[in-house]
């Protein structure tokens, strides 16, 4: 594939299984791996051409490093795909299949995933910050040591999701379904949870000043360890069927009554 300056290529970037670098640096095809590769603003369907017969939908590949700002990666077929260290910068990934891919470092910032198949996806310290995974099905898709803030989950579909320790600082994850999961170590600092399903979940560690829990299901989820933040009467309310332990009940007293707890 020749290059187009206007494109954003700067040097002749063919793919093929020989693992050789072409002259240019830009893209190395080592077995199965694709290294610094540019692709800012293309379409991954019409720029990734891959030698020897195989084409998008193929046997999973491996980018490393690459630069995937504002590519157009909608509707692709990528299931596996491993994404290293690599900025996914405003992506354009609605409606892509990507079901146990693997994205580890690098960003994805404001990227749409909205409509993705990420069953079974995992990312490992990524900063998905104000991107956008509404209606996505995130069955056993799991974030771990993720910035996310600003991150919209509303209307995500699937069991088993995993967030923890992650970042998800003004996160919108209305209507989650994150029940029974070890969500610990979680920064929901004004997070917005109104309906979500948090029942038996297990929040030890995670922040929660000012989240929104507007008819979340917190039943038998255990709060312990976490930081509550203040509570008013609407936010105890909130929390109804939560498991506290008795130092934040006698904190919570205080503050609601203005009373003195002595043994």
């Amino acid at each position: 594939m020749q290059s187009s300056h206007a494109d954003g290529w700067t040097g002749r970037a063919d793919v093929h299984t020989g693992g050789s670098t072409d002259e240019s640096g830009m893209c190395v095809l080592a077995g199965e791996s694709l290294q610094d590769l540019e692709l800012r603003g293309t379409s991954l369907r019409e720029y990734l051409e891959l030698g020897e017969g195989r084409e998008l939908g193929g046997a999973p590949l491996t980018l490393v490093r690459c630069d995937l700002v504002g590519a157009d990666l909608r509707g692709l077929d990528l299931p596996g795909w491993q994404f290293h260290d690599c900025n996914l910068d405003e992506a354009k990934l609605n409606g892509t299949s990507l079901d146990s891919a693997l994205f580890r470092g690098g960003s994805a910032r404001s990227a749409g995933f909205l409509d993705c198949d990420l069953a079974g996806a995992r990312f490992e310290m990524v900063d998905a910050s104000d991107a956008r995974f509404g209606n996505a099905l995130m069955s056993g898709a799991e974030f771990h040591g993720c910035r996310l803030m600003g991150t919209t989950f509303e209307g995500s579909r699937g069991l088993g999701m995993l967030l923890q320790n992650c970042n998800l600082y003004a996160s919108n994850l209305d209507g989650c379904a994150l029940s029974q999961a070890a969500l610990t170590g979680l920064r929901l600092t004004e997070a917005s949870l109104r309906g979500a399903d948090l029942r038996g979940s297990d929040l030890t560690g995670s922040v929660l000043h000012h989240a929104d829990l507007f008819m979340a299901k917190l039943k038998d989820a255990d709060l312990r360890g976490a930081d509550l933040g203040p509570v008013d009467l609407d936010r105890l309310s909130a929390m109804s069927g939560a498991i506290i332990s008795r130092t934040q009940a006698e904190r919570i007293l205080v503050e609601l009554a203005n009373v003195v707890v002595t043994d």
